[in-house]
């Protein structure tokens, strides 16, 4: 069994670039615990493209990946798992296309193959364009929704984890406009209920802080009523089951106090009252993490930067960190050895 699988992401964007440079910076030892899911040769092309560290890694394709890691592999060799076997991408960098679309669809597919066949304990994604997926008939919004319908999870939750700040989003990608009308006590319940767990298998400490929606936590109803119909009542009957969640807490307070070791964790009700402070101190190392899954999935916390894909000059910090957490959380998982 090997502890990861790590899909390389639309070959078209910086996936396979900020994936080779990531192993390039990893022990050896560590390599050889790792499936890189995409396309040898492109791979290959790309490590030789990046050079320094990167330029020294040999990709082979294999079938078989019930043995055991490093069982048939010498020096820098990396296992390859490619789904579309045979198949050597001929396409520019840097634009969507359905041909780039079903590579990095069928990567995705085949590496939640590998964790729910036990033959790799957790999963680390490069980015993907969703534009390119729906190109060649894949019309989910984003990973998070591939990985649930296939793992066949009830619910999966999208969390953003550094060292300092770790928040999970009770809503994701909705307009502004309806992410008061979506938030439901069950919605609350169900999301902090999911953190909890997750904080309690990967041994998180703290309470958990949930935020507002309004200013001032609405002010008695002054600046709206969520507060007092949906998130106070959420709050009240996960405290009688056990949960230790605090709030609603207004957001302008809610990650000072984070930041400062009031709560091991924190729910938004909507992304960008999550992403933007987690961004402004996790940029180029932030980890996207999807929890709720029957294994532990990690991306890199950026896009396919198309617009930089040529240059082979892009920051691969996100993805190290998300292979390194993966590596970390794989040994809590399923199968562990």
């Amino acid at each position: 069994m090997y502890k990861l699988a790590i899909t390389m992401g639309d070959p078209a964007g910086i996936g396979p670039e900020v994936t080779v440079r990531a192993l390039g910076a990893m022990a050896e030892s560590l390599r050889q615990e790792v499936v890189v899911v995409g396309n040898g040769a492109w791979l290959q092309k790309v490590a030789e493209s990046v050079g320094g560290p990167a330029a020294g890694l040999v990709f082979r394709e294999r079938k078989n990946f019930a043995d055991a890691p490093g069982c048939s592999r010498n020096g820098c060799e990396i296992a390859v798992c490619n789904p579309l076997a045979g198949s050597v991408l001929q396409l520019p960098l840097g634009v969507d296309s359905a041909v780039s679309g079903e590579a990095s669809f069928r990567y995705v597919e085949s590496g939640i193959e590998l964790v729910m066949s036990g033959n790799c304990r957790a999963l680390a994604t490069a980015p993907i364009s969703k534009r390119s997926w729906h190109l060649a008939g894949h019309h989910y919004p984003g990973h998070t929704e591939f990985l649930r319908e296939r793992s066949g999870s009830a619910a999966v939750g999208m969390m953003f984890w550094g060292e300092r700040l770790k928040v999970l989003l009770a809503t994701t990608h909705l307009p502004l406009k309806d992410v008061a009308a979506a938030l439901t006590v069950k919605l609350i319940r169900d999301q902090v209920t999911m953190l909890y767990g997750f904080m309690r298998k990967t041994g998180i400490p703290g309470d958990i802080g949930l935020a507002a929606l309004n200013p001032h936590a609405g002010e008695q109803g002054a600046f709206g009523d969520e507060e007092e119909l949906i998130l106070t009542p959420a709050v009240a009957g996960l405290r009688a089951m056990g949960v230790p969640v605090q709030g609603p807490v207004p957001a302008d307070v809610l990650f000072y106090q984070a930041l400062n070791g009031t709560y091991g964790a924190v729910v938004a009700l909507y992304h960008d009252q999550g992403l933007v402070p987690f961004k402004m101190l996790y940029f180029s190392d932030g980890v996207n993490l999807s929890i709720g899954l029957p294994f532990f999935r990690t991306s890199a916390d950026h896009g396919t930067a198309f617009d930089i894909a040529e240059k082979f000059i892009a920051d691969s910090g996100s993805m190290r960190a998300a292979i390194k957490l993966a590596l970390e959380l794989s040994d809590a998982g399923p199968g562990r050895r």
